[in-house]
């Protein structure tokens, strides 16, 4: 997209220039009649420089008035946001006509900038209330079959507790798809600042860590960590913790009860590096590259709980902070996420 495209080029030079050399002409040709008392060659010197001056004056009025028919045509384009904008340009760059056309292209191009950016933002909230919409369906339909079976159907209390139960756990779901989704959209539109600052990571990784515990509890897995401490990288805690927190909470939720789960961190020449292993049900090769796209879930996994979201979220998190996360796996055998902070 073009921010103005040239359509004619002006040169007030040669107007300048002649009337530089009438003035000149003038001045030094008349005193010197005068002083040989020509006074009639002085008038007539007068009269061709005056009538000169005017012819000059004409010309130049004529080429401003073009010129700035030629703006006004531009700032029309400009008001109307076409895709080409044409502006004149001016030869002599240090005049106030380059000035005003520099300044005016600059304007327009700040213009498309804002209406492109508004753009972006719209097209973000569309895909967020589309994307909200079609995960939030499930839910929203279970809750309202188990509302209808509770209201129309005399069951126990033992029953009763039991679809009550169900309920809330869809409304969990529903709540933690909603504020997924808000923080996708947040990322991905610019409006939350990762804000890195020299930071131990063994105590983000700690926080993380105690985010899952319940869940590593549950299903009694064991976790060993090798993190020198302090390991004190760039990165923006907060964020950082949600990101591999994701992590850990997809390491839990696919390995089996009584697994195992490794924690290695270490300072390398090119940064921080962090894995986390598990030994669950792996990643067949051809899922791999798409384990990290929003909403994606394997067919292996579509009855597990889960959104397919947390490693997009982890993936925005660290690219917005200039590190990167990859994975390594094999079906039935688990699978190792690494971590490479710069």
């Amino acid at each position: 997209m073009r921010s103005g495209v040239v359509s004619k080029l002006y040169s007030f030079r040669r107007e300048n220039h002649c009337a530089l050399c009438i003035c000149v002409l003038m001045l030094l040709s008349i005193p010197v009649l005068m002083f040989f008392q020509l006074d009639w060659a002085a008038y007539v010197v007068l009269g061709i420089g005056g009538f000169a001056f005017y012819l000059l004056f004409q010309a130049y009025q004529r080429k401003v008035t073009d010129f700035f028919d030629q703006v006004n045509e531009g700032m029309d384009q400009m008001l109307s946001m076409g895709s080409d904008v044409f502006l004149p340009e001016v030869e002599d760059h240090e005049n106030v006509f380059s000035r005003f056309v520099s300044k005016l292209s600059r304007l327009y191009g700040a213009m498309r900038v804002a209406e492109e950016n508004a753009d972006e933002e719209k097209r973000v909230m569309q895909g967020m209330i589309a994307d909200l919409s079609h995960q939030i369906k499930t839910p929203v339909a279970n809750i309202k079959m188990d509302l209808e079976l509770l209201s129309k159907r005399q069951m126990s209390p033992q029953r009763q507790q039991e679809f009550l139960e169900r309920t809330l756990h869809e409304a969990d779901k529903m709540d933690f798809l909603i504020q997924s989704i808000i923080k996708m959209s947040r990322l991905e539109s610019g409006a939350i600042q990762m804000l890195p600052e020299q930071a131990d990571l063994a105590r983000t990784l700690a926080n993380a860590l105690l985010s899952v515990s319940s869940g590593v509890s549950r299903k009694g897995i064991g976790i060993t960590v090798d993190c020198p401490q302090p390991l004190i990288v760039r990165h923006d805690p907060k964020w950082t913790e949600e990101a591999v927190f994701n992590l850990l909470d997809n390491a839990v939720k696919y390995s089996p009860e009584g697994g195992t789960i490794e924690v290695y961190a270490e300072m390398r020449e090119a940064g921080a590096y962090l894995s986390i292993t598990d030994h669950g049900i792996g990643i067949p090769e051809e899922w791999q590259g798409a384990v990290f796209s929003k909403f994606f879930r394997a067919p292996a996994v579509h009855n597990l709980p889960g959104a397919g979201v947390g490693l997009y979220l982890t993936r925005k998190i660290l690219e917005a902070q200039g590190c990167y996360v990859t994975v390594r796996s094999a079906a039935g055998e688990g699978s190792t996420f690494s971590v490479q902070f710069l």
